[in-house]
């Protein structure tokens, strides 16, 4: 499969990320071309800021250009797995430049899934702060020096998720956003099979972070769901803590992580698996439950593992299909193997392949 990945092109680990893929790649004697648009548009001595410094024309020849020479590549190579780093959108000088690239994406690349990679907002702000600025590039220099806030981080994803999101309707393909402290196996299981199922889990992040034992069951039924395709585990964004960041910047924080959640994340996906096993008194989620409600307007499955005999009509005749409610896991995952979904097949190893987020690498 050809993946078009997108994302923002500053702060985040993806070039790490991308040798992961490759790595599992090879363990799964899988051939897997990958292409860089910057780096290429930056060869034969052109830079990135140069470029955006002068006028925008130069920017889109040189865009379309190596698109045509990825495209050349991929024809050559007789290429069916290919990773295809670009960008979607630029901030340059505070504004966000649209890079309407989506005739000659389709006319040279022909993805078959576009994925955009987001991070929290302050793991970048902090990569970026990291870097020695002796060996910061133009580009990112420029960045820092315009006053790249947390707000702009996030308002950056947002506008990248957009747009990637508009391309992907004009091929008529798919379109994911995956956080990058998901192990990269999330965006490999794309590249290695067609048509993967997707999934948004949900469950309450407030209880789930105070009761040891239930975090421990919602992690283990995660981690066998994900056997069975792409998984979105919304703990892959983690809010930052009050103590850290200014009021202004908690804001937007907290706008951003229920418009990522309801839209970026439940609207992509083909079912809602909402995980809530506690016996006695289960607390209220609501979060869980506006979940769970986009969920049916967007048209999605949904299930709840749920152990309570005794539900509301509103949970299991409008929040949850008929006979999606289960006490356990073990009868989630029976139902969900009656209605046809398999296990994943990947090579011995493909899934040991280690990662660690790292907001400082």
């Amino acid at each position: 499969m050809r993946v078009l990945l997108t994302g923002i092109i500053a702060g985040l680990d993806d070039r790490r990320y991308i040798d992961t893929i490759v790595e599992m790649a090879q363990i799964d004697n899988l051939k897997v071309d990958i292409f860089n648009l910057i780096d290429a548009v930056e060869g034969s001595e052109k830079r990135l800021h140069r470029m955006l410094g002068t006028t925008d024309s130069l920017f889109v020849l040189t865009r379309e250009k190596e698109y045509a020479n990825i495209g050349m590549s991929l024809m050559e190579s007789q290429s069916k797995n290919a990773i295809i780093r670009v960008p979607a959108t630029m901030m340059w000088r505070g504004i966000n430049l649209k890079l309407k690239d989506h005739e000659i994406i389709e006319k040279y690349i022909r993805p078959d899934v576009i994925v955009t990679l987001i991070d929290a907002e302050w793991s970048i702000e902090k990569r970026l702060g990291a870097i020695d600025p002796g060996t910061r590039d133009g580009f990112t220099r420029q960045l820092l020096e315009d006053g790249f806030t947390c707000r702009d981080i996030l308002s950056w994803m947002n506008e990248e998720v957009s747009l990637s999101e508009d391309w992907a309707r004009h091929l008529g393909i798919r379109h994911y956003v995956v956080p990058m402290s998901q192990h990269p196996l999330s965006v490999y299981k794309l590249v290695r099979h067609p048509d993967v199922k997707s999934f948004y889990v949900s469950y309450s992040m407030t209880h789930t972070h105070s009761d040891t034992t239930i975090r421990h069951q919602i992690n283990d039924t995660i981690k066998e769901l994900c056997e069975y395709g792409l998984v979105i585990d919304p703990q892959s964004i983690e809010i930052p803590n009050y103590e850290d960041i200014t009021a202004d910047d908690m804001r937007a924080a907290f706008a951003y992580t229920v418009h990522r959640d309801l839209h970026w994340f439940v609207n992509k996906v083909d079912a809602v698996v909402a995980i809530h096993p506690y016996l006695d008194r289960p607390p209220l989620s609501t979060g869980m439950m506006d979940e769970l409600g986009h969920a049916r307007d967007y048209m999605k499955s949904r299930y709840m593992i749920f152990p309570p005999a005794h539900v509301s009509p509103f949970t299991s005749n409008s929040y949850i299909e008929p006979h999606h409610i289960f006490q356990d896991a073990a009868a989630f995952f029976h139902t969900l193997e009656s209605e046809g979904f398999s296990k994943l097949e990947f090579s011995p190893g493909v899934c040991d392949v280690e990662w660690a987020a790292n907001p400082l690498s």
